[in-house]
């Protein structure tokens, strides 16, 4: 998969004092922090999300990690990591169609507002750069605020379905 983002973007991050790179396995430890202060934060405000997300997820973060499909976003001024996601080619609970990245395990600095909006430019970007049509993701069919933060930025409902939760399938089409 190619990584490199469009000059555009890169403005733009640069613009907002922000860096964007592949994740370290040195930074692991940080980015559990992240999963784990957000964790806390969906707890203290009521939202069910994520009780046991790093218990059940972490053995996956080494591997994305080493498969260079785990990213970062960064302050520019103290290098300190705001945000973490993972963009590959693998299509989870979708059947693939050769025209989609997969967006997960998306996650914010409690604090940092709008962020959410940084990452889906820069997915939507790599996806173009590698000639994909959609950018796909899923997330629990019962947080009404997640998915619709999701459809605010493009990501149309495509179907269901259930594992240990029931969750929502949504794809962006990127050339929209």
């Amino acid at each position: 998969m190619k990584r490199k983002l469009s000059k555009e973007i890169e403005k733009i991050l640069v613009e907002n004092n922000m860096t964007f790179e592949i994740a370290s396995l040195e930074q692991l430890n940080e980015i559990y922090e992240l999963y784990n202060n957000r964790t806390s934060w969906f707890k203290e405000n009521n939202i069910k999300q994520w009780s046991r997300y790093i218990i059940i997820h972490e053995s996956e973060f080494p591997t994305a990690i080493e498969n260079k499909n785990y990213y970062i976003l960064k302050k520019s001024k103290n290098n300190e990591i705001i945000a973490g996601f993972e963009i590959s080619n693998n299509p989870g609970y979708f059947e693939d169609n050769g025209q989609s990245l997969y967006l997960n395990k998306v996650v914010s600095k409690v604090g940092h507002k709008n962020i959410g909006s940084f990452i889906f430019m820069i997915c939507k970007d790599l996806a173009k750069n590698n000639n994909m049509k959609y950018l796909r993701l899923d997330c629990i069919k019962w947080n009404d605020k997640l998915n619709e933060i999701y459809e605010k930025h493009g990501f149309k409902l495509v179907g269901y379905g259930k594992s240990d939760y029931e969750y929502c399938l949504r794809e962006c089409n990127i050339y929209e």
